[in-house]
């Protein structure tokens, strides 16, 4: 049995910390060379998917009232053996056309999203368990709509993986950056959340992001701010807008729009910044607040806990009964673990019947309860409005 290496110390972590974390931007973005060692330790730790809100917002209702408890996420850290790791774990480095590419997720994109063959890449990677080096070669296709001197999508008929040039030159205005990456097409402005500093004030949905992407293209004349690395939150009040783009490797990053005229984002490895003007700014505001519902589920993606009941051939079952009010409002669930990251859990010996768990999916759960497109697991404790329950 191969026994994956725990690297970090055991925690718990609230649900808004990991949201935190995501939203944050990153603070510097001078270094533009990243370590492939780093790299890979970031991909260990994030693995997140494509967000299907719209199927989370049709139960969110529902499980509001039908559970008591939840559960939170137990912080690990693991490194997994080789035949464990997934092609972007193996390779978060590989080379193309003379240039430096770096995975940007750990999930595989779909065909939709991706354009013609372009050509192959050998990749190198390095089991840190046994020292010894491996190689690979992978196909290379076009992300439609995005130029292959940014970005390409590399891999295998197990899967495809975004990975982008480290040394991408910066945009020094909007309307590149909104054209570079076809940020219209590529990226939804659906959900948005009113923020007074760092305080977080109500969440909202919004019908039709299309007049938005018409101001934002209004202003492409709009200078990048590089006498800044991150965009300051505090004294300023904004709409922080959802950014997930499978296209673009990025999940529950954020789009920023300020009451003083400031387009910023963190979708990439860098923050950028342009001052778009309180004018258009507040156009994008007053839109959003004139055409948009509340909601409580803006940066969340579907999952479902519960307790693992059984592990069998191909699948497990996750029973949420333990999270209910009333016992006999739960559920079991069969989640099918083809998606290596769920699977190597199991075979590992990492995951254990009565283990409490939680499973990111996409796609719909089926009439009887079938989870097909789970892509990663977590276990997690049982906790009640913040509170670890020792029960």
């Amino acid at each position: 049995m191969n026994i994956p290496r725990i690297v970090d110390a055991i925690g718990y972590i609230d649900d808004d910390l990991i949201t935190a974390a995501l939203e944050d931007p990153p603070r510097k973005r001078h270094n533009l060379m990243i370590k492939w060692m780093s790299v890979a330790a970031c991909l260990a730790l994030v693995m997140i998917a494509g967000i299907l809100v719209p199927h989370f917002l049709r139960t969110a209702t529902i499980a509001e009232s039908k559970y008591k408890y939840h559960v939170s996420e137990t912080e690990r850290a693991i490194e997994w053996p080789w035949k464990y790791k997934t092609p972007a774990e193996k390779y978060p480095v590989v080379k193309f056309n003379g240039k430096q590419f770096t995975a940007k997720s750990q999930n595989s994109i779909h065909t939709e999203v991706m354009g013609e063959v372009i050509g192959n890449c050998v990749a190198e990677g390095l089991d840190s368990d046994t020292g010894k080096a491996y190689t690979e070669t992978f196909e290379v296709r076009k992300i439609k709509g995005i130029s292959e001197e940014l970005m390409i999508a590399v891999g295998n008929e197990d899967g495809f993986y975004v990975y982008a040039a480290d040394e991408e030159a910066v945009p020094d205005t909007l309307s590149k950056l909104l054209e570079l990456y076809e940020l219209s097409q590529n990226l939804g402005l659906n959900y948005a959340t009113k923020c007074e500093g760092y305080e977080e004030k109500e969440e909202l949905l919004l019908d039709n992001d299309e007049k938005i992407w018409r101001i934002l293209y209004g202003c492409g004349d709009a200078k990048l701010d590089d006498t800044i690395d991150f965009f300051e939150r505090e004294n300023r009040r904004c709409l922080a807008f959802t950014a997930t783009s499978e296209a673009l490797g990025v999940y529950n990053r954020v789009i920023y729009i300020s009451e003083d005229g400031y387009f910023a984002t963190n979708i990439f490895d860098y923050e950028y910044s342009y001052f778009i003007g309180k004018e258009a700014a507040g156009q994008i505001i007053s839109y959003v607040q004139k055409h948009s519902t509340e909601t409580k589920s803006s940066t969340s993606l579907p999952t479902i806990s519960g307790t693992v009941t059984e592990i069998g051939n191909g699948y497990i079952m996750v029973d949420d009964t333990v999270l209910c009010k009333k016992s006999k409002a739960g559920k079991k669930y069969k989640v099918y673990t083809d998606d290596i990251k769920i699977r190597r859990w199991i075979e590992s010996g990492e995951l254990k019947e009565g283990d409490l768990v939680i499973v990111e999916y996409e796609g719909e759960i089926s009439s009887n309860y079938e989870v097909k497109g789970a892509y990663s697991i977590f276990t997690g404790t049982l906790e009640e409005n913040g509170i670890l329950n020792q029960e």
